[in-house]
């Protein structure tokens, strides 16, 4: 089976490179568009832009123009194609699937800092990321930083995900787009921006989206608002101010028993799960050129969120509401200067971030009651510096260094013996290095360390029992090597191998299962590890052809042996491949431009199989592999006064049942308590359209 859908693949592929052919083609082709790849990645705060080429790192930048070819809906779907990436849907609708990096599963917590125009946006409490609280259409890139990130702080262990939002350009404008498609998918977004006078410009972007989902309860309402003011007084000084407001309400359909899913896929188990969100986020980010190679970048940030989780399980029920409020920003001094033959760039910068969140969960488990009310208040305090020595253009040696300190004080007002507080601190460094073989040929190899503190739930998981205040941080070392090569304008291919060794990771774990009930607690593990290799091949057999082929093949291993309580006992032995994480995963993207302003796209991707949470012995079924392949027809074309642009696109063409997660759990409603895996069944064939009207007003 697997075989025959990658033939498919190569097949489509093959097809595409076979189109140019077409006698019909246009003299004077459109140019696909190509962003210069720079990146903004080597400092915590944007500063002068950086040449990818000098970079120790596999570094994938997502433009606006390619989430809109591939037609991604969501900030995950435009994530789902580059390398290195971990992807699932845990909960059950089209909003909030899991994203993390090289090997990092999002279990117990994600190992991805995500930032959207400088400020993390991981939740405090559990380092999730609330994707869909990101104005998705107000993206302008989206930087893949992948590996343990020093510089950027905790919880950086498989990488970071850098988030630019856009502003205002040259032409005022104003953009109206729509979408409509399967399950009643809607979206209705209204843009406008441009400058004000000589010195101010702006952005504003307003959008509505519905869907009622694939799956039974699975339907979402999402409203967002997003504005950015931009001015810049002199030539020397950049200013801007933001503000974001979403307020969702998702229902999440859940997994359900395998026996189920083969049936009717479109079941809810257990209804009643929902989330809902209302954010309020303010954003400033300023950059002073002091000349001489000097430049100062300054970002503060102030962010309000009221969160409620609702989940019914099979014997119980739970209300979570939670209400967060950080606040904090960093500065940042950067000097670009030549010391004779020499070029050196040094950056130094303190970052302050304040957290407090409260939580009020109750709930029910068969006839018993309960209820956690607890306050948490995080101060998080760095400072970092990293220096880039260009050796005669060629040579290019980065090394940096981070501090971290982490001061957690806990309120639990049901068992005060939880109270008090905790403190963490670490030194994380990094380094590497780039060799220029020619203007178009590099090769790289870089180390840098990572490190994340435990959470209050994992030091307080359940009272007495489950908690362990000792809990230790989570350290990671990551390393790297790689090679970069444009054979011409035609091909590009990238190649990186990594490995990172993590110590410390926290598991729920049972050392005296066997002989002793209530053992299961937290715990530290030893080792674990991630490595792999990664590979990009852009292609451009034609002037209106454009092929990426994506790769990535991960091995994720425990390192050291234990027991898991749970659902029954079991023993993990060095060697067992951690869950969730796929052995390979392959996609291909595809562009072809018959004719001026059409563009046709072909876009696939192969996921292979893996072992399911609560399986980390390996000893039951895995998630099968699958294959999705997806299509987007799009047409632009000016109009009296703007652009005209019309598109229809199908994902899951051929309509595939396939499962994107799975869990090994415990059935009580049918199953008589029996354990067995529950699966995340995916969406079929499914068929969207939309249009979009930009009117341009000349200067």
């Amino acid at each position: 089976m697997v075989g025959r859908l990658v033939g498919l693949l190569c097949a489509g592929w093959l097809v595409s490179l076979l189109i140019p052919t077409y006698s019909g083609a246009a003299e004077n082709p459109d140019e696909p568009v190509r962003v210069p790849e720079t990146v903004i990645s080597s400092t915590r705060l944007p500063d002068v832009p950086v040449d990818a080429r000098t970079l120790p790192a596999k570094i994938t930048v997502i433009t606006a123009e390619d989430i809109k070819r591939t037609g991604a809906k969501t900030v995950q779907e435009a994530l789902q194609w580059a390398t290195g990436i971990v992807m699932y849907d845990q909960v059950g609708n089209a909003f909030q699937q899991t994203i993390d990096l090289r090997g990092f599963n999002g279990q117990p917590v994600p190992a991805t800092s995500v930032f959207v125009d400088g400020q993390r946006i991981n939740e405090p409490d559990f380092n999730t990321v609330n994707f869909d609280l990101i104005p998705f259409d107000t993206i302008e890139r989206i930087e893949i930083l992948p590996g343990s990130s020093a510089i950027y702080g905790k919880n950086a262990l498989g990488g970071v995900i850098n988030i630019i939002t856009k502003r205002g350009g040259d032409k005022r404008q104003v953009t109206g787009d729509t979408l409509w498609g399967s399950f009643n998918r809607q979206r209705y977004t209204i843009n406008s921006s441009g400058p004000i006078g000589k010195k101010v410009d702006y952005y504003a972007n307003f959008g509505r989206e519905t869907e009622d989902g694939y799956r039974d309860q699975s339907d979402a309402k999402i409203s967002r608002f997003f504005g950015k003011v931009g001015f810049r007084p002199t030539e020397r000084t950049d200013l801007t101010v933001s503000y974001t407001y979403v307020n969702d309400n998702l229902k999440q359909a859940g997994t359900l028993p395998v026996s189920i899913a083969n049936v009717d896929p479109r079941r809810n188990f257990t209804p009643g799960d929902f989330f809902a969100h209302e954010t309020n986020v303010f954003r400033f980010n300023g950059r002073q050129d002091l000349g001489g190679g000097f430049s100062l970048n300054a970002n503060a940030f102030y962010r309000h969120l009221d969160q409620e989780g609702f989940n019914v399980g099979q014997t119980s029920t739970s209300d979570n509401l939670t209400k967060t409020e950080s606040k904090g920003g960093t500065l940042q001094a950067t000097a670009d200067h030549r010391i004779g033959v020499f070029r050196n760039v040094l950056v130094g910068g303190g970052e302050f971030q304040r957290n407090d969140f409260k939580k009020n969960l109750t709930g029910a488990f068969g006839l018993f009651t309960f209820t956690n009310q607890n306050a948490t208040g995080e101060d998080i305090t760095a400072f970092y510096v990293s220096e880039t020595l260009h050796i005669l253009d060629r040579l290019i040696l980065t090394g940096g260094a981070r501090y971290d300190h982490d001061q957690l004080n806990f309120t639990d007002n049901v068992d005060p013996t939880n109270n008090g507080g905790k403190r963490y601190s670490r030194v994380t460094r990094r380094g590497g290095v780039t060799y220029l073989i020619t203007e178009t040929v590099s090769v790289y190899g870089n180390y840098s360390e990572g490190f994340r503190v435990p959470t209050f739930d994992e030091l307080f998981a359940n009272g007495p029992f489950g908690s362990n205040p000792n809990l230790r941080p989570v350290r990671t070392k990551s390393y790297e090597v790689g090679t970069r090569a444009a054979v011409s304008d035609r091909l590009e291919v990238q190649v990186a191998l990594f490995q990172i060794d993590a110590r410390d990771e926290i598991f729920f774990t049972c050392n005296l299962c066997d002989v002793s009930f209530g053992d299961g607690q937290n715990r530290n593990l030893d080792r674990t590890r991630r490595r792999g290799v990664e590979t990009t091949v852009k292609v451009r057999p034609h002037d209106r052809v454009d092929v990426i082929l994506n790769h990535t093949y991960t091995e994720a291993r425990f390192l050291t042996s234990f027991n898991l309580g749970s659902p029954t006992t079991r023993h993990v032995n060095a060697g067992d491949t951690l869950p969730q994480v796929p052995t390979n995963r392959f996609s291909v993207t595809t562009n072809y431009r018959p004719a001026d302003g059409w563009t046709l796209s072909l876009m696939g991707l192969y996921v292979g199989s893996q072992f399911m949470l609560n399986d980390e012995n390996n000893a039951g079924p895995k998630v099968s592999s699958y294959f999705q392949l997806n299509s987007r027809f799009a047409y632009e074309r000016p109009v009296p006064g703007g652009r005209l642009s019309a598109f229809v696109m199908i994902n899951n063409m051929l309509d595939q049942r396939y499962s994107t997660h799975g869990i090994m759990a415990a059935n009580v409603l049918t199953g008589g308590g029996a354990v067995e895996p529950f699966v995340m069944p995916a969406p079929g064939i499914a068929a969207y359209g939309g249009l979009s009207y930009r009117f341009e007003s000349p200067i």
